[in-house]
């Protein structure tokens, strides 16, 4: 027990005090609030505005087309032939929409959009956007609908999601929960490798080096095995709560820069018939006390504590196997046709989370959400919708059986192929391993 001891002391500090972990550690919370807020600032202050010419030869749409964002309508007095050739010149226009003669709202057909270069999906649903607000519009007036009948016909519904609990009922948030879900998953699938591709360079650098003979002249390779796949979930679980800690305080920071002051608040509400440009509005308040009502409906407590437990558990399964692939060969290539297969039911797993969102009790996901090698992420995208007991139980009691049983079976794979060098080795060698 010393020995493993030393090991995980050895493995631990090394991996701590090494530039790059420190590195990571601080700029990853940065890294990943830039990652979600510079394609806002991107698409906020990085926008082309691009004029449409716009030939309406029906009549029905020129002047009455509404400017998205982005985009910007013009309505030139040439015909629809001028403006194609003058599009053929450098200074002529970039973009024409043509409407036909006698077109039929009723049956929109016959629309073209001529562009100098391809346009983005995005900016073409923009375009047919503003077509159909203008076609209803038209509608309405043809069928004649007055304005009334119609603002008793637009009826806007606000669902309050309650979650009926043995205590009485609570408040629910779907948005809450499938961002809940989503981002464990994928943090449980992105740490299994981040950890586990530890293991597996540092088994693999050892071998090749040689120096695993030294070391295993002092303690047995299990031991050392073990030390090291621990000794690198303590750097995880390390590097874990830093980013927890980091992250909460520049949330916090955030939330104390930009929200408003009381004096502020009084302010905004004294001037609610006049302008307050460069203060927080009414509906920024809004959509704050939203996201934080979403927030509030999480078990946030039980969230983490289940993320720790699959992390270590899936780390545990999968790194046991990856430092056994490791051990077993010599070369890069070769360590490929064995950490596919190993790595597939992972990757099924992250590929299947949208539909366990989707429906989180069906059978498929309650299935996955028990498989250890499944478990890990499937359950922490089930865990925001109210898993069953018994379920979570169930999932956690056969994952700590199951990585005990892969770290015995890598362990003698690992106890082997550590000592192995020159030959190829295959799936059936190491299966003869299993039972040596």
């Amino acid at each position: 027990m010393n020995k493993i001891l030393l090991i995980i002391k050895r493995e631990y500090i090394t991996r701590v005090r090494n530039k790059a972990f420190i590195i990571l550690t601080l700029i990853a919370p940065i890294l990943y609030g830039l990652l979600i807020t510079l394609p806002l600032i991107a698409n906020k202050f990085g926008q082309e505005v691009r004029t449409i010419d716009v030939i309406d030869e029906s009549g029905n749409f020129k002047y009455h087309l509404e400017n998205e964002e982005g985009i910007l309508f013009k309505y030139p007095q040439q015909s629809f032939s001028h403006e194609k050739e003058m599009m053929k010149q450098k200074n002529g226009p970039q973009l024409i929409l043509h409407i036909p003669n006698r077109f039929n709202i009723f049956k929109p057909e016959g629309l073209v959009l001529l562009s100098t270069k391809n346009v983005g999906l995005n900016f073409s649903d923009k375009i047919e956007t503003a077509l159909e607000n203008r076609i209803k519009e038209l509608k309405i007036r043809d069928l004649k609908i007055s304005n009334s009948l119609m603002d008793t016909l637009n009826t806007k519904v606000t669902l309050n999601v309650r979650a009926e609990t043995g205590n009485g009922e609570k408040e629910s948030s779907s948005a809450a929960a499938s961002a809940a879900a989503f981002g464990g998953g994928f943090l449980i699938y992105m740490f299994i490798f981040l950890y586990g591709g530890m293991v597996l360079r540092g088994v693999q650098e050892e071998k090749q080096n040689r120096i695993v003979e030294i070391i295993i002249s002092s303690v047995k390779p299990f031991q050392l095995m073990l030390g090291k796949i621990i000794g690198i979930a303590l750097v995880g679980l390390t590097q874990f709560i830093i980013w927890v800690i980091l992250t909460f305080l520049s949330t916090l920071l955030i939330g104390l820069i930009f929200s408003p002051s009381p004096d502020q608040l009084h302010m905004v509400q004294s001037m609610a018939h006049g302008p307050a440009s460069g203060m927080v509005d009414a509906a920024t308040q809004t959509a704050m006390h939203k996201i934080s009502g979403a927030v509030a409906t999480l078990n946030l407590p039980l969230l983490l504590f289940m993320f720790v437990f699959y992390f270590i558990g899936g780390y545990l399964l999968y790194s046991s196997l990856f430092a056994a692939c490791a051990a077993a060969v010599d070369s890069q290539s070769d360590l490929y046709q064995f950490m596919f297969p190993i790595s597939l039911p992972i990757i099924v797993a992250i590929a299947m989370v949208p539909a366990v969102i989707s429906n989180p009790d069906s059978s498929l996901a309650v299935t996955l959400s028990i498989i250890p090698f499944t478990a890990p992420v499937i359950m922490m995208a089930r865990l925001p919708f109210d898993v069953p007991l018994w379920q979570l139980l169930l999932s956690a009691g056969i994952l700590i059986v199951g990585f005990i049983c892969t770290t015995i079976l890598a362990g003698k794979i690992y106890r082997i192929g550590i000592l192995l060098y020159g030959k190829k080795t295959s799936w059936k060698e190491m299966m003869r391993w299993l039972f040596y």
